[in-house]
């Protein structure tokens, strides 16, 4: 009998625990780069839920929507996106400044191995720059 508490116990925690992690997932990667367009995705997905009567989902989502609605602002967001380009542009100088190192040393193993790292870079650089400019672009929409 115990074993039977201790796992429905074990059930509870993780369900609850899922919950709230769910809330705090969805306002954070709610699809949309501003407040506004997070807003609605999970205006959405609740509709959605409700419709499908899932009702744990509901509770996840409209704490969600709580916490984008008292917590978000798109000077925020625009701040983080332009945090996230720089920090890039900064990885992109240490890799080239390591491509250069390898090149220096003429091991054209390193030198491959250092190209592939800034390759990847370059490309999280452009990913980033895409998201601000999109995140612009949905304001002008606004």
């Amino acid at each position: 009998m115990k074993s039977v508490i201790r796992v429905i116990t074990k059930v509870t925690i993780i369900t609850l625990l899922g919950l709230f992690s769910l809330g705090a997932y969805a306002s954070e990667h709610a699809e949309g780069l501003t407040c506004e367009s997070k807003k609605q995705t999970i205006e959405t997905q609740i509709e959605y839920a409700k419709k499908h009567n899932n009702s744990h989902r509901v509770k996840g989502l409209e704490k969600a929507l709580h916490d984008v609605n008292k917590h978000c602002s798109n000077d925020d967001l625009e701040a983080k996106y332009k945090k996230n380009v720089s920090d890039k542009s900064n990885k992109v100088a240490e890799r080239t400044q390591a491509l250069a190192k390898a090149k220096a040393k003429g091991n054209e193993h390193k030198i491959a191995k250092q190209q592939a790292k800034l390759a990847e870079v370059e490309q999280e650089l452009n990913e980033a720059k895409t998201e601000l400019a999109k995140f612009y672009q949905e304001l002008k929409l606004k």
